[in-house]
């Protein structure tokens, strides 16, 4: 009887110890999030996508960008002579949120943290991008009111995070949420 019980409690922990370890790797193919690496970035393209120092365009997941700030034309008058307009002192937000995402971002050595889809419809790479003081850029920039929320299933790791921070520039009227 004794060694019925020792082989059953034996039997009962090696398949215990079988099944963690599966569930592990199942794990691992669920939440891909765990794929991360270092990388300086060089340039940002956007205030939503990074350039890094290997040349790869990386999107920020969970945040679309409101677009790249409007080129300034030049008014001729019938000489062919440039008209002087006086200036606007007020800067464009589009300009305010790349000049934000440059400060956060350019030269810095971040963390990029793949979730489960490491690639957009586009073939362009997407992460969520950490700063080495560990805050997420994605979140910083929502909470800026300087991107757009924009949650895209599988991808979904830190979408509560990043609704509290859309919510945050809402409530506090920032950015392009502003009225």
């Amino acid at each position: 009887m004794r060694l019925g019980i020792l082989f059953f409690l034996g039997f009962f922990v090696l398949i215990a110890g079988t099944h963690a370890t599966a569930r592990d790797g199942i794990d691992d193919l669920l939440h891909f999030s765990s794929k991360q690496e270092q990388a300086l970035v060089v340039k940002v393209a956007n205030s939503n996508v990074i350039v890094l120092e290997n040349g790869r365009r990386v999107r920020l997941i969970g945040i679309e960008s409101a677009g790249l700030p409007l080129r300034k034309t030049v008014d001729l008058d019938k000489n062919g002579k440039a008209i002087e307009h006086r200036e606007d002192v007020a800067i464009p937000l589009e300009e305010q949120a790349i000049t934000y995402a440059q400060d956060l971002l350019e030269d810095k050595k971040v963390k990029l943290e793949y979730d489960v889809q490491s690639m957009d419809d586009d073939g362009k790479y997407q992460a969520y991008v950490f700063l080495p003081d560990g805050r997420m850029a994605n979140v910083e920039l929502l909470r800026q009111g300087f991107v757009y929320l924009k949650i895209r299933p599988p991808n979904i790791k830190y979408a509560g995070q990043l609704r509290l921070a859309y919510q945050e520039a809402k409530r506090e009227q920032r950015g392009f949420l502003s009225n």
